[in-house]
């Protein structure tokens, strides 16, 4: 999409693969650790946004046409309906929701809401191997599509 959110982008290895085809790309990150590689990304990239602080507290007046949020849903602290309340509050008509995390149980419940909310266009599992064949941790990147 043409304005791009993730959350939980780490040091921004997926803004920098994925930045050229966006108009807008926001960061959200709750580690101030990350932000002197925002700093230095935003030196290039005059239109990367960044905001320090969890997803529970981000506001902005913005949509996205797409949310981009990879190993992060255990990590926030709300209950699993409320997250998907707020991405769909920041995600524009037609948008993408791209989404991965371990098979826990209030993840998947995370995965129920989508599937429920919105059109699913692709699911891929994230890690295959021994990993997934002993079912110690196996992923899933889902990619849905508002309506």
């Amino acid at each position: 999409g043409r304005r791009a959110l993730e959350v939980g982008p780490n040091k921004g290895y997926l803004f920098a693969k994925f930045y050229p085809q966006t108009k807008s790309y926001t960061l959200v990150e709750p580690n101030k650790h990350f932000e002197k590689y925002y700093v230095k990304l935003q030196k290039k990239h005059p239109n990367l946004h960044y905001s320090i602080g969890g997803f529970e507290n981000f506001e902005t007046e913005d949509r996205f046409d797409t949310i981009v949020m990879m190993a992060v849903i255990s990590h926030i602290r709300m209950k699993s309906q409320d997250i998907v309340d707020k991405i769909d509050s920041l995600l524009n008509k037609d948008g993408f929701l791209i989404i991965e995390t371990n098979n826990s149980k209030r993840n998947l419940e995370v995965f129920d809401i989508c599937d429920r909310k919105y059109q699913k266009v692709e699911a891929k599992p994230s890690y295959g191997g021994l990993m997934k064949r002993l079912r110690i941790d196996y992923r899933d990147v889902l990619i849905y599509k508002k309506a």
